[in-house]
């Protein structure tokens, strides 16, 4: 997950030594606090609203489905690892023979391996006030402050978001780029030249899923029911009546009775005819997560210095593919 919960930290160890960093931060600010100006902040304590503020922000989908569904799909990492990566068979051994003495094939050979790899971006948002404001607030309250943090955790989700549908080619770490959801090499490339789902008739639906993009995924090798993601536009097309009887319900309702689909969805971020599918598993695709979205105060080193919160996060995107280049993973669109 890309947010502190106390399940998390409970069970995770990557989360536990996390959320120890950050309470030792926070504790260092109170300790350099007590130096500056003779006691720390304590009416009320800030962190329990910040805290909350940033969960509440980080599970809200805020029209980000794909996002909201990737979440419980991520794997943690230790901060320290700026690449994540697998190894995949790149051969393997083909001595398999067929004979009734039962003796070891030959000659004996064993598979080669290479290894794939995705950066692993910090992501940070910050917010300040005046030294001033800041014992206005610890006089009254800090709802003001939980505000800030919520706007600024939510540019940062946004942010997450845009990151996980496409990369950002500014980054590489020793030749590996980070790449999303529609440019991934390993993304899986359904052409839409022939069809626009957005005026789709039902026929042309059923026709699409069961020829096209039933193709693409048999030639991927995926049977796992998908979770299918729609631009608005595509959504609202579904919407209608699947024939002009209506009590045959709506495409979406029918549609999803189709082999290859668990779920619709839509999704903010896809415009105009263009979809994104995947089997939500682990297996093949996850975000890599370095550290959970949190806040953190940075130390003043003089009473009238501003305060300012530090809010952060790391996180990487994988998609899992075979040696031959195959995943679950695919993206619709116009050629």
């Amino acid at each position: 997950m890309l947010h502190f919960s106390k399940q998390l930290i409970t069970n995770s160890a990557f989360h536990k030594r996390q959320w120890d960093e950050l309470t030792m931060n926070r504790k260092h600010f109170l300790n350099k606090e007590k130096e500056l100006v003779g006691n720390a902040v304590t009416k009320p304590q800030p962190w329990f609203a910040l805290d909350t503020t940033i969960a509440a922000v980080m599970r809200d989908n805020a029209g980000q489905v794909i996002m909201g569904d990737l979440m419980p799909l991520a794997k943690s990492v230790n901060i320290g690892r700026t690449l994540h990566g697998y190894r995949y068979t790149a051969d393997g051994a083909s001595t398999v023979q067929r004979h009734m003495s039962g003796q070891k094939p030959q000659p004996m050979d064993h598979g080669g391996y290479d290894f794939r790899a995705v950066p692993v971006p910090i992501f940070t948002n910050g917010i300040g006030r005046s030294w001033r404001e800041w014992n206005i607030l610890a006089n009254e309250d800090f709802d003001a402050w939980a505000q800030d943090a919520e706007t600024a955790t939510y540019h940062i989700r946004e942010n997450m978001a845009g990151y996980l549908l496409d990369g950002d080619s500014s980054i590489q770490v020793d030749g590996y780029s980070a790449y999303g959801l529609r440019n991934s090499p390993y993304t899986q490339q359904v052409d839409l030249t022939g069809i626009d789902l957005t005026t789709a008739t039902s026929a042309e639906w059923e026709t699409f899923l069961a020829v096209t993009f039933g193709g693409v995924a048999d030639a991927n090798l995926v049977s796992q029911p998908m979770n299918l993601y729609v631009s608005p536009e595509i959504a609202r097309s579904l919407d209608l009546p699947y024939s002009d009887n209506y009590d045959s319900g709506t495409r979406m309702q029918r549609l999803q009775g189709n082999r290859r689909i668990g779920q619709i969805k839509v999704d903010y971020a896809l415009t105009g005819n263009e979809f994104i599918a995947f089997v939500p598993n682990q297996r093949y695709l996850r975000p890599i997560v370095g550290m959970p979205v949190g806040s953190q105060m940075m130390p003043r080193q003089y009473p009238t210095d501003d305060y300012n919160l530090l809010i952060m996060g790391a996180m990487g995107f994988e998609i899992v593919a075979d040696g031959t280049g195959k995943s679950a993973v695919f993206y619709g669109s116009v050629a």
